[in-house]
C-alpha cells in the first residue's frame, strides 16, 4: 500500500517516499468542461480544487495528487486518523451545464507509531508536535519512609535508623538539615519532565536558528502530554540522602525505565548538596534526553539510541578517544562526570541533546542544548501514514 509522510521528510537512511496523496480518475465519453475535486470527510470539506486544463479534463484517465493541506493551509495528522470518513468526491460539468459526480472513499493510518501528531501551518512556518508519553510513579528514595526500626524482636530498645544518619555530621553543618519528607510530589515530577521535553524537543526561533525543510525555514514546538496509551517512558523516582552509596542514573532501557529526581544531600565520591533549584535544571533536561532514547530508537534503530549517535558505545572496551586538553577552558567547569567517554563539547553553537559529552561543560550549556534537527524531523517521519 501508499504511504503519505507529511512534508517528505526522509527516513533515518535518507529514503525518500510521498509527501502527497494521489488518486486516478477517469472521463468517460465527451470531455468534461471543469472538474472539481474535495478531500472530504463525510459531507464536510477539507479541501477544494477546480481544474479546467484541457490536458486533465478530456476523455480519457487522469492522476491527481494532493500535499495533504487544507483550505487554510493547514495539515493535522490526527484529523486524517480520527476522521470518520474520507473521501475524494468529484463534481464533473459539461459544456452543457450537465453534472456528474462521483466518489471514492479511502482511509489513512499511522504505520510506524502512535504517540505523535504533527500540525503543520505553511502559511505561518509552524510546526506543532504533539508527543504522548506514559510517564509512571515509581516511588522515593531517602526519605524518612526508608527509615527502619531496630531491636523490636530482642525485647530491647527501638532504634530507628534513617538514611540521612549515613551523611557525615561535618557535612550537615556544611550544607545544612537533611531532606526527610520529599518536596516534589508525583505530580509536580510529571508536569516538570513534560516542562523539560518540550524545551529541549522545540526548535523555537528563540533557542535555534529554525529548520530548514524543503528550501524553507520552519519553527518547531513540541507539545508532550501524560497518556497512559503513550510512548513507553521511565518511572518518576524522588531521590535523596544517596541511600543507595553510589550517584544513581537515570536510564530508559527496555528492561528498566528510570527517570530520578535528585536533591537534597547526595553522594558521588565525596557528599554534595543539590538544591531544587539546580535539580529541576537538571531533571528537565535529563527527562528530555532519556524520554528522546525511545524517539532515537523508533526513528533510527537501537544502536542509534544506545550508543548515543556515536558518542558513546555499548562495550566498554569500545571507548571513543577525545582530547583532554582541549578541555582546560576558562568558561567551562567540572560536571560529576570524569570518564572522558564522549565527544567534546562544541564551543559555540547548538549542543546535541542526544548525544554523550565529556565530563566538562560550558556555563550556557541550558541554553544551548537542543534537540538536533534531524532527530526533531525524526519525530515528524514518525507520522508517517498507509493509505488504503
Amino acid at each position: 500500500m501508499p504511504h503519505f509522510i507529511p512534508l517528505g521528510i526522509p527516513s533515518f537512511n535518507g529514503e525518500k517516499e510521498r509527501d502527497y496523496f494521489q488518486f486516478t480518475y477517469e472521463i468517460e465519453d465527451d470531455d468534461a468542461n471543469e472538474l472539481t475535486l474535495q478531500i472530504r470527510d463525510g459531507s464536510s470539506v477539507w479541501y477544494e480544487e477546480k481544474i479546467t486544463e484541457r490536458d486533465k479534463i478530456s476523455q480519457g484517465e487522469h492522476i491527481w495528487k494532493w500535499d495533504g493541506f487544507d483550505n487554510d493551509g493547514i495539515l493535522d495528522t490526527a484529523r486524517f486518523i480520527n476522521a470518520k470518513n474520507l473521501n475524494l468526491y468529484i463534481t464533473a460539468k459539461d459544456s452543457q451545464g450537465n453534472m456528474e459526480r462521483s466518489s471514492t472513499n479511502f482511509t489513512a493510518t499511522y504505520d510506524e507509531v502512535k504517540w505523535v501528531d504533527v500540525k503543520i501551518d505553511k502559511l505561518t512556518s509552524r510546526i506543532d508536535i504533539e508527543l504522548r508519553v506514559n510517564l509512571t510513579d515509581g516511588g522515593e528514595v531517602g526519605t524518612e519512609k526508608d527509615c527502619k526500626e531496630l531491636g523490636k524482636s530482642r525485647n530491647a530498645p527501638i532504634i530507628r535508623i534513617c538514611p540521612w544518619d549515613e551523611i557525615p555530621e561535618k557535612e550537615i553543618k556544611k550544607y545544612g538539615t537533611p531532606l526527610r519528607k520529599r518536596t516534589k510530589t508525583y505530580k509536580e515530577l510529571v508536569r516538570m519532565a513534560l516542562d523539560g521535553i518540550n524545551t529541549y524537543w522545540s526548535r523555537r526561533y528563540t533557542n535555534t536558528e529554525g529548520t530548514i525543510i524543503n528550501d524553507k525555514n520552519w519553527e518547531i514546538i513540541v507539545t508532550s502530554v501524560q497518556n497512559e496509551n503513550g510512548m513507553k517512558a521511565p518511572e518518576l523516582v524522588y531521590f535523596t540522602n544517596s541511600i543507595n552509596r553510589f550517584y544513581t542514573r537515570s536510564h530508559n532501557w527496555e528492561a528498566s525505565r528510570k527517570l530520578y529526581y535528585k536533591t537534597g544531600f547526595l553522594k558521588y565520591k565525596n557528599w554534595f548538596f543539590q538544591d531544587d533549584s539546580d535539580a529541576t535544571s537538571g531533571f528537565e533536561e535529563t527527562s528530555a534526553h532519556e524520554i528522546g532514547h525511545e524517539i532515537l530508537k523508533a526513528f533510527g534503530g537501537h544502536i542509534y539510541s544506545k550508543q548515543h549517535k556515536g558518542s558513546s558505545y555499548l562495550l566498554p572496551q569500545d571507548v571513543k578517544p577525545v582530547n583532554k586538553e582541549s578541555f582546560i577552558e576558562e568558561n567551562l567547569y567540572i560536571d560529576y562526570m570524569e570518564d572522558f567517554t564522549g565527544e567534546n563539547y562544541p564551543k559555540s553553537g547548538e549542543i546535541d541533546l542526544m548525544k554523550y559529552y565529556n565530563g566538562y561543560f560550558y556555563s550556557s550549556f541550558y541554553n544551548r542544548i537542543v534537540a538536533n534537527e534531524k532527530d526533531v524531523l525524526g519525530l515528524i517521519w514518525l507520522t508517517k501514514m498507509e493509505l488504503k
